[in-house]
């Protein structure tokens, strides 16, 4: 947690208390790789210090997909392997160019093995490949597999209760398919039951552009809306919902929960 969020003397502080720093948190994130994450290169560096695992997870490909050159330097010149695959089992090189990161490819080029199915083992013989049907249909595959696998585990984290854990494991499906409309809903109920009005609001309107007749991203807005304490945006809401499920039960409640707040707001008034 204090990597993830880039709390340099804090992770100083657990690291001199003998903190393991390759333990991962139950989706997979080291503090190196949390650190990759926050973009955080003190943390990094205390990290790598500290004896780090440089190729666990592939922070590599964390720092790629976050576009950081100056980590990813730092992660090289540290002894990562740039021959490790991520979870799709891509090569960093690869993924760099599935990203279209020219710089970034001409850095990993060198430091590259060239590998079998590659045979002209070039940044234009690289392309190719990334772009040929053998290539994409055993990513999709894999993705597939890890999109079922993220969907699965957020909702295990949500009942557990775990929401930031829940909150990173829709992150990382969304970064596989960023149309799907349920994994913003999903993460907008984390961010809601996490107390962060704000970030539930962004995510259920994500929802809602991407289903627009979906009463359920009304439900994530009009709560949203509640948490924000904006009574008139949250009745709106649900009052769209229903236009949409008039049957719906959890959005009547909500409904008159908000016109209920509304009139304490507005008149002082209560109700039985």
């Amino acid at each position: 947690m204090a990597a993830l969020f880039g709390q340099t003397s804090t992770v100083e502080v657990l690291l001199q208390h003998h903190a393991d720093v390759d333990t991962a948190t139950s989706i997979g994130y080291t503090p190196l790789l949390s650190s990759v994450f926050a973009g955080s290169l003190e943390c990094i560096k205390l990290l790598i210090k500290a004896g780090a695992d440089l190729n666990l997870k592939c922070p590599l490909d964390m720092a790629i997909r976050r576009g950081s050159i100056e980590i990813m330097k730092c992660l090289l010149q540290a002894g990562a392997d740039p021959n490790v695959r991520n979870e799709y089992g891509c090569l960093p090189i690869e993924r760099a160019v599935m990203l279209k990161k020219w710089d970034v490819v001409g850095i990993l080029f060198s430091l590259t093995s060239p590998v079998s199915e590659v045979h002209d083992w070039s940044v234009h013989g690289i392309l190719q490949y990334v772009k040929s049907h053998a290539f994409m249909e055993k990513h999709d595959a894999i993705l597939k597999k890890n999109m079922a696998d993220l969907k699965v585990k957020g909702a295990e984290l949500v009942k557990k209760k775990e929401y930031l854990n829940a909150s990173f494991s829709y992150t990382k499906a969304i970064e596989i398919d960023s149309g799907d409309a349920a994994l913003y809903s999903n993460r907008s109920l984390c961010w809601h039951r996490m107390r962060d009005g704000e970030l539930a609001l962004e995510d259920a309107l994500l929802a809602q552009r991407l289903r627009p007749e979906w009463p359920k991203a009304y439900y994530r807005i009009g709560a949203a809306f509640m948490l924000l304490e904006e009574y008139v945006q949250a009745s709106q809401a649900f009052m769209d919902g229903l236009q949409l499920d008039s049957t719906n039960i959890e959005m009547k409640k909500a409904y008159w929960e908000a016109v209920d707040c509304l009139r304490k707001f507005h008149f002082g008034e209560t109700t039985e």
